[in-house]
């Protein structure tokens, strides 16, 4: 009882906490409520082909977004918690990496404008919203946030009505750029120095190296099924990946809040029990809501119904990941977090092809379910490590 008493006082106690927790939990929970329930209505819009279309090309664009951010977003995060003055200098590369990298993408891949455009704003926003996360700027951070959702919506079922599919790639590419004089005043208040960047080297590798297994992950899959499965089956899996995302908005949430605590080395205890408790929450209510839900609102996607419960389970072990995520970022031990990251993607992509063939779009969601299971194991183990060879040097 008194441990409950504990438990409940802290989360009091954050939540109340000006500028904190609630700032980023609204502006969080608002965005991606928004632009989750964007997606399941383009869902419904475009039908499973085309809304596996649009899926397959924005993968790319995420792809190739984060080899242009060049491991930049948690270095701002990070090192600007610290205090450190790093933003022009990450900024500058944020400008230069993605034209470089969406002039490849237009003229030898795609010739599609959307994609390129597409990644130049998302570089740009994302570092935008990773400095003030770093500076615990949850206010600004959560009208930034609400703001370009807004536009977003705005933007891309407007221009779907006027030239396609096409049109929704284009809004979000749009809806991210007009915060790009957010980047230039920072020039004027801080002048560059790559020195700094030079000292962070070590960190910035192992964080570019996260980021690219962090987008394989989270975007190779859906390129691999369009040759396995066809557009089709592919808009299954991302409305099942979408509500994934639905429901990862309030542990996620608590992720935002505690990296740059942790990086501070902040107590984040009593948070993450709280994230353990509300995953197991949501978990079950998932899998027991979604057969009800999923034929009254998405009847042409009832093929999704077991694949949204199977994927529903992962949502205790990436919770898991989170914190343990976190707390290694916090240590500056990007390395661990690096290997986490590759233990997901090397049992995912091959259970993902095995399991399609014996299963099909049921297949794929078992392969995201083992995958993340095997990565939350591997940080457990790792973490169990860490605290006895913290015991051996203490003795």
């Amino acid at each position: 009882m008194r441990k409950l008493n504990k438990l409940l006082n802290s989360i009091k106690k954050f939540i109340k906490k000006p500028g904190g927790f609630f700032s980023l939990g609204v502006g969080t929970f608002v965005t991606n409520g928004i632009g989750g329930i964007f997606w399941l209505y383009i869902a419904s819009l475009l039908g499973t082909e085309e809304y596996g279309r649009v899926t397959y090309f924005i993968s790319i664009g995420i792809i190739a977004s984060t080899v242009s951010l060049v491991g930049m977003s948690n270095t701002m995060i990070v090192f600007r918690a610290k205090g450190e003055k790093i933003q022009s200098s990450i900024y500058v590369i944020g400008i230069i990496s993605p034209i470089i990298t969406s002039v490849i993408l237009f003229f030898i891949f795609l010739q599609n404008i959307e994609i390129s455009l597409y990644v130049i704003g998302f570089v740009t926003f994302t570092l935008i919203g990773a400095e003030l996360i770093g500076l615990k700027s949850f206010n600004k951070y959560a009208k930034l946030i609400i703001t370009q959702k807004i536009l977003l919506v705005t933007l891309s079922i407007g221009l779907y009505h006027v030239i396609g599919y096409q049109g929704i790639i284009l809004g979000m590419a749009i809806s991210f750029l007009p915060f790009g004089i957010i980047m230039v005043k920072a020039f004027k208040q801080e002048k560059i120095n790559f020195v700094i960047l030079k000292s962070k080297y070590k960190f910035i590798v192992n964080s570019y190296l996260l980021d690219l297994v962090g987008a394989f992950n989270g975007s190779f899959d859906k390129i691999i099924i369009v040759p396995l499965l066809g557009f089709a089956l592919l808009g299954n899996y991302q409305l099942g990946l979408q509500f994934l995302a639905l429901l990862g908005i309030l542990p996620g949430i608590f992720y935002q809040y505690i990296l740059p605590h942790d990086s501070n080395q902040d107590s984040t205890k009593s948070i993450k029990k709280i994230m353990i408790i509300v995953s197991i929450i949501i978990t079950i209510g998932s899998i027991t809501l979604s057969p009800i839900i999923i034929p009254k609102i998405f009847p042409n996607f009832t093929e999704a119904i077991i694949l949204i419960q199977i994927m529903s389970a992962s949502i205790i072990s990436s919770t898991i990941i989170s914190i343990y995520t976190s707390k290694y970022l916090g240590l500056e031990k990007s390395k661990i977090v690096i290997i986490g990251s590759g233990v997901y993607l090397l049992v995912q992509i091959p259970t993902l092809i095995v399991l399609t063939s014996y299963w099909g779009i049921n297949g794929a969601g078992i392969s995201v379910l083992i995958a993340s299971i095997a990565h939350a194991i591997f940080f457990i183990i790792i973490n169990q490590f860490l605290i006895k060879s913290k015991k051996e040097n203490e003795s």
